[in-house]
């Protein structure tokens, strides 16, 4: 869902993958998100209702100012309480539109930031159109991330929960992929023009982003592309994002229309497998002459799939030794089962155990000549 912010697109909706219970943060609400100027567009109006936050729009700079009950130019200690205004706490996230009728977003995220009340908001900046030196403006006056038009509202959604799990005045961030996940945090991401990693706490993987671009990944061993292709589909957890320079050259480089066109297709269809089909924590072997009734039907490289089912591998496993993309791996899996020509292992190792239950097998023992009925006579 594209949102050129500066027109109207007819209303949509779209809740990522997880819904909104999923992303609710625990133990409080997610709170109102402040929009000034033309960023208030019905699909990011509706994008973050859907991820649970109340939407607030003003027309312009001044509005603003005056909704959160600062004064332009003026910076108060953070002890001394803000004058009456119409609301008693601040929004969780602001997203100023780079042309205000009143003035500019910049100047806006900078009166923000110079007011102790203030200066720990997110704030989104949204343009028009590019400009080489936005981006350096927009780090000059503190702004959390530049975006661009055309932006996709559930960008912006997933930037506003990202946002709300701010750790502290620190610019880092934790989340859980039960609530971000991390094909959706990757695409937002991808949207601005930040630097930073994204490290899991609960499994070995990381991605490193800069400037719009994925530029490195580790997971399991592994690094570079494939790294980052199987953290997506495998990483799990809580997570923590951290912004700020990332100078190494890494291994190589993924923008967001390559994500989306290439990826988060066999993405998706990888999640529907994982959540249809066979867990990934089931372990299988082969059934030799199923296999060798239906070889014939099946393509070549099946046998890459086949092999690497020896009865210990679960799933999961053979998903991240096999060298084929996990979606195709998965699905090749899946259907080599329907055809019964993989089995569950449990099933050989209690028949192996039934066999050896009833003893050896009795081959040298005599046969006894049946006894000869008594003679009539």
């Amino acid at each position: 869902m594209v949102a050129y912010l500066h027109a109207a697109p007819p209303p949509e909706t779209s809740t990522p993958l997880g819904g909104r219970d999923a992303l609710a943060l625990p133990g409080e609400g997610s709170g109102s998100v402040l929009l000034v100027g033309e960023a208030a567009r019905p699909a990011v109006t509706e994008a973050l209702i859907a991820e649970g936050f109340e939407p607030v729009h003003v027309e312009g700079a001044r509005a603003a100012l005056a909704w959160l009950g600062l004064e332009a130019g003026v910076s108060r200690p953070e002890s001394e309480p803000a004058r009456a205004g119409p609301v008693l706490t601040l929004p969780r996230l602001v997203i100023i539109d780079v042309d205000l009728p009143d003035g500019d977003g910049f100047s806006l995220c900078g009166v923000l930031r110079a007011d102790a009340r203030s200066a720990h908001l997110p704030v989104l900046l949204v343009a028009r159109h590019p400009e080489e030196f936005h981006r350096d403006l927009a780090a000059g006056v503190g702004a959390d991330e530049y975006l661009v038009e055309p932006v996709d509202a559930r960008d912006v959604a997933v930037l506003a929960r990202l946002k709300a799990g701010r750790r502290g005045e620190e610019d880092v961030y934790d989340a859980h992929t039960g609530a971000l996940p991390l094909v959706g945090l990757v695409r937002a991401l991808l949207s601005g023009v930040r630097s930073g990693r994204v490290v899991l706490a609960e499994d070995t993987g990381a991605f490193v982003f800069r400037h719009g671009l994925v530029v490195d990944a580790s997971f399991h061993g592994e690094r570079g592309s494939l790294a980052f292709r199987r953290l997506l589909c495998f990483g799990a957890g809580a997570y923590t994002v951290t912004f700020g320079p990332e100078l190494h050259r890494g291994t190589f480089t993924l923008d967001r229309p390559f994500l989306c066109d290439q990826l988060v297709p066999g993405l998706e269809r990888f999640e529907q497998l994982r959540v249809r089909g066979l867990p990934l924590a089931a372990r299988l072997t082969v059934d030799f002459s199923r296999l060798a009734q239906e070889l014939p039907s099946l393509p070549e490289d099946v046998e890459q799939v086949v092999r690497l089912f020896d009865g210990r591998r679960t799933v999961r496993a053979m998903l991240l030794e096999c060298r084929f993309p996990e979606a195709l791996a998965y699905e090749a899996a899946t259907r080599l089962f329907m055809l019964g020509v993989l089995v569950p292992a449990i099933l050989v190792e209690e028949r192996e155990r039934a066999r050896e239950s009833a003893g050896p097998p009795r081959l040298f023992e005599p046969v006894l000549a049946p006894e000869s009925e008594p003679d009539a006579s």
